[in-house]
């Protein structure tokens, strides 16, 4: 049986589409089928195992997907009919329709998720589809088509488990921004951590793409500093990442590869296809991920690199034991799925339902893994009302915030729910006397008096009378107010030298806030 495969390789395209059917064709060669690639012209970059075609000659270009359907079916109708797979952000239900007219059935990844489309099996592992699935299955006009919409469908290099890894003299930073990105990202990236880099052992390795812009820049660099290493023309970075202690590069395939090697990431959003949810990525043990927008500011980019370097014990325990263990299997997967029909290929785990009483709460101390949900919450515009400014954090400042402050944070959760989260920080001494801040934000809409009272009294009476206590509150948050009062609060009316102090620190200069001691 012949596989037909349709896929592209270019600058806008990038190497990855080419990758994964690649390795979906070595699994398919070893059960007997033959694999057929259909590009659109040749070039030099290009690196599989599997005879090509090519669907313009030197004097044609693409125009349309109807056209290049046509083309395509000329092209394969005299080799018999086949299955397609289809790997192309171009085409959609327009190319499948008229392709399915002649040959059997129609296999595409849909990870841009904009267009309808005619296909018999739809392929998606975005993480964002899981626990719960957010595709939309109505884009799909072909009936009876099978989706197969799950995180362990991905598709990544095999994991040589043989392999013995070397003894590492340096801290090993590997950047990957895709095949065809312009470098100059990283190349002002690199320019700012060169400078702080002092008696650091850290090595700053690049991989560039075999159609980056600006590679020029990345290679000099390489050639006037040693802590720098230019690693150009790969067409797999599987070995490159797994000998890294942080990654930092695009949410592509990346996120799948990094968490198989269980390598600390920051991962950064380049394209439109690369979106995904933040609370998704952890279930597979990723917790940074940024915006390109956030990657630009070399600045706060190179403190952040550094931080996690010096906190590297802390963050590098965060992706050990994910919710969704990712291998290497994923090829196997669809290819049973699709060809052999079996359905079962998940493990169901039994999940022992414990009896919870009625409206149980507990506090705990919040962890690394609140990370996100403490921003989240954060941003919400019940608290967003209520803060020092309506602006809501940017997830760069956060991380930084989070790996260098010395709050003491805790959650209060309802029958396993997070509700509301409350912090102390000791502050500054005055006169022999310690002074914290205390402070509360609600992160759901369950979130009552009745809780809030619970966590402020477990607070009030969890340290000794001698502790002295600030607070502020918005003078049109009437609740806050209300409650203060109630536990004992008293509002400081007069100058009052800790509160200038309270105020300077935090950059306090509006008078819409009410101070309080305790």
């Amino acid at each position: 049986m012949n596989i037909y495969i349709r896929t592209n390789f270019s600058s806008n395209t990038g190497l990855g589409h080419l990758m994964r059917c690649n390795r979906l064709s070595l699994e398919l060669k070893k059960r007997g089928y033959n694999c057929l690639f259909f590009l659109d012209k040749p070039h030099s970059l290009i690196n599989i195992n599997f005879k090509r075609f090519y669907i313009y000659g030197n004097n044609k270009k693409y125009l349309n997907e109807k056209e290049d359907a046509k083309f395509f079916c000329k092209l394969t109708n005299s080799m018999g009919e086949g299955i397609i797979l289809l790997d192309d952000y171009r085409f959609s239900k327009i190319w499948e329709k008229h392709v399915s007219k002649f040959h059997k059935k129609i296999i595409i990844f849909d990870d841009l998720e904009t267009k309808d489309h005619y296909a018999d099996f739809i392929i998606n592992y975005n993480p964002k589809n899981y626990p719960i699935i957010k595709y939309n299955f109505e884009r799909n006009k072909k009936k009876g088509s099978k989706f197969l919409i799950n995180p362990q469908f991905n598709i990544v290099g095999k994991k040589n488990l043989l392999e013995k890894q070397k003894k590492n003299f340096f801290f090993k930073i590997t950047f990957y921004i895709g095949g065809g990105s312009d470098q100059i990202i990283v190349y002002n990236l690199l320019i700012k951590l060169l400078k702080k880099i002092k008696n650091k052992k850290v090595k700053f390795i690049v991989i560039v793409g075999p159609l980056a812009k600006n590679k020029l820049k990345i290679i000099n660099l390489a050639k006037k500093y040693n802590s720098v290493e230019c690693v150009y023309g790969l067409s797999d970075i599987t070995s490159y990442i797994k000998k890294s202690q942080l990654f930092i590069g695009s949410a592509g395939t990346a996120i799948f590869e990094t968490a198989l090697f269980k390598v600390p990431s920051i991962l950064i959003k380049m394209t439109q296809n690369q979106n995904t949810d933040i609370f998704s990525l952890e279930r597979i043990g990723h917790y940074i991920y940024l915006d390109l927008s956030d990657f630009l500011n070399s600045q706060k980019m190179s403190e952040l690199i550094f931080l996690l370097e010096k906190k590297y014990s802390r963050f590098k325990v965060l992706n050990k034991k994910p919710e969704i263990q990712i291998d290497d299997n994923g090829a196997k997967r669809i290819i049973e799925y699709i060809f052999f029909k079996k359905k079962n290929i998940f493990k169901k785990k039994k999940i022992k339902l414990k009896k919870i009483k009625k409206d149980n709460l507990r506090i705990r101390p919040v962890t690394d893994k609140d990370l996100n949900h403490y921003l989240y919450s954060r941003n919400l515009e019940i608290n967003t009302n209520n803060s020092t400014s309506k602006n809501k954090i940017k997830k760069l400042d956060h991380y930084l915030w989070w790996f260098k402050n010395k709050r003491k944070s805790y959650v209060l959760t309802k029958n396993g729910l997070k509700i509301l989260y409350l912090y102390e920080e000791n502050l500054f001494s005055l006169k022999n006397i310690e002074y914290n801040i205390s402070g509360w934000f609600a992160c759901s809409k369950d979130c009552t008096i009745k809780e809030i009272l619970y966590a402020l009294n477990w607070q009030r009476y969890k340290y000794k009378k001698n502790v002295k206590w600030l607070s502020f509150i918005k003078n049109s948050n009437k609740l806050s107010i209300k409650l203060s009062k109630y536990l004992g609060w008293s509002i400081v009316k007069d100058k009052d030298e800790s509160i200038d102090k309270l105020k300077f620190l935090l950059n306090i200069k509006t008078n819409k806030f009410i101070f309080y001691k305790r």
